[in-house]
């Protein structure tokens, strides 16, 4: 199975990595929302609104889906 996770600044490029497995992607995502919110708590970045997230790669369609698992 193919991945990557997204991180997405309202007003910015979406940011894509291909990760290895869900629990890589959530720990990626919660490290990127950390140091981005560390910044808006110092006043480097302005209050802003993200989304992240996870998708995998569709054989069927080529294009990249959201990614769930039935648990």
């Amino acid at each position: 199975m193919k991945l990557r996770m997204y991180y997405f600044i309202l007003g910015t490029k979406p940011y894509y990595k291909e990760v290895s497995s869900p629990e890589e992607a959530k720990t990626m995502i919660d490290a990127i929302a950390d140091f981005v919110n560390t910044k808006v708590d110092e006043g480097v970045f302005p209050d802003h609104c993200s989304a992240a997230g996870l998708e995998e790669w569709d054989e069927d369609v080529e294009d990249w889906i959201t990614w769930y698992d039935d648990y």
